[in-house]
């Protein structure tokens, strides 16, 4: 029989025991579930976008012929498997499939690296076609599957909650809760390498030293909102004062994101607010649904159920006792609380 420790030992283990139960408590569910909803939407959206010319964007007498492609393409990519027209039709309404789950929450520990997969082979298939979110969401859908994005709003939290079992006190709940959190870092790490490297590509750019560059972007004819992109450009000012902002942005994010939870805070919501602008006047609507999910899985779990608060204050002030609110259940669903490390 072991000897009992002595107080100087203990305090070394305690010490430890502390840092693994800090480490191994996930944290930022909240966030990788709006992550999931966000990114879903966006990826559903091409799906169903693309769906009406989907064989002659994919198809394998398509664009890009199904020859040229297989020669050249990866064998991660599923359409490359086969040339019949019937295995691209399994194909393309099977990543659909997955992709409504995986929006829905449903197994998205098995539907999350299916997701990645079908989304990464529709986007080799032709690579051309797309916004740029691809890029940034093929990165991070790997980081994915290691977090819990299926924690809240989702099937499998119902699940969990009904069940009751949670494996939060276990090895391998201790275990995936580190994953879960590494997932997280990866995600700022991600963002913060995206929005830095534009911001400092940007800093050498004629366009963007004079403060035109915005002008140039709306006045492309490829990205405009018709009839309001034109208040823009048309406003001297206001295309300086946002061309510069940018820049200033981005280079920033990274700093803003590691500093304090309050810059924190404050670079999601300018990251927000600025994909909010790419999205409705220059018309990037997944790019900026896949960059806005990145940005929503950077809310801690409590600053959330702070914000779900607010929402209901302003919903006692703005609609009293007696008359229906349009945002109870969203707001309230932030105060509760689901199993932590729950098993699949």
């Amino acid at each position: 029989m072991s000897p009992p420790l002595s107080n100087e030992n203990q305090a070394p283990a305690g010490a430890w025991d502390g840092i693994v139960a800090r480490v191994s408590r996930p944290r930022f569910l909240i966030g990788a579930s709006l992550f999931r909803i966000c990114a879903g939407v966006a990826m559903v959206i091409q799906y169903l976008v693309n769906h009406a010319q989907r064989r002659y964007l994919f198809g394998p007498e398509g664009m890009w012929p199904w020859d040229t492609f297989a020669a050249n393409a990866s064998l991660l990519s599923v359409y490359g498997w086969h040339r019949s027209l019937v295995w691209f039709e399994v194909c393309y309404h099977l990543g659909l499939l997955v992709s409504l789950l995986w929006l829905w929450g449903w197994r998205t520990r098995i539907t999350t690296p299916l997701t990645y997969v079908f989304f990464w082979s529709l986007h080799q298939r032709f690579p051309g076609i797309w916004d740029g979110g691809d890029n940034l969401i093929h990165l991070v859908l790997v980081y994915a599957m290691f977090a819990d994005v299926g924690a809240w709003f989702s099937v499998d939290a119902r699940r969990r909650a009904a069940g009751g079992v949670s494996a939060a006190d276990t090895a391998w709940g201790r275990l995936r809760g580190m994953c879960h959190n590494a997932a997280i870092l990866a995600f700022a790490l991600q963002i913060s390498l995206v929005y830095g490297v534009a911001g400092l590509y940007k800093v050498q750019g004629e366009v963007w030293q004079d403060g035109t560059a915005i002008y140039h972007a709306f006045r492309s004819g490829q990205f405009v909102w018709p009839g309001f992109s034109e208040l823009l450009y048309q406003n001297a000012v206001v295309v300086t004062l946002l061309t510069h902002g940018t820049v200033a942005f981005q280079v920033a994010f990274p700093f803003l994101l590691f500093l304090n939870r309050y810059t924190r805070l404050v670079a999601v919501v300018l990251g927000l607010t600025f994909h909010l602008g790419i999205a409705l006047f220059l018309g990037l609507i997944t790019f900026s649904l896949f960059m806005a999910s990145v940005d929503l899985a950077l809310v801690d779990d409590d600053e959330y159920r702070a914000f779900g608060r607010w929402l209901l204050r302003m919903r006692s002030r703005w609609f009293p006792a007696g008359k229906q609110s349009p945002v109870p259940e969203a707001a309230q669903a932030f105060q509760e609380q689901p199993p932590e490390t729950p098993l699949a």
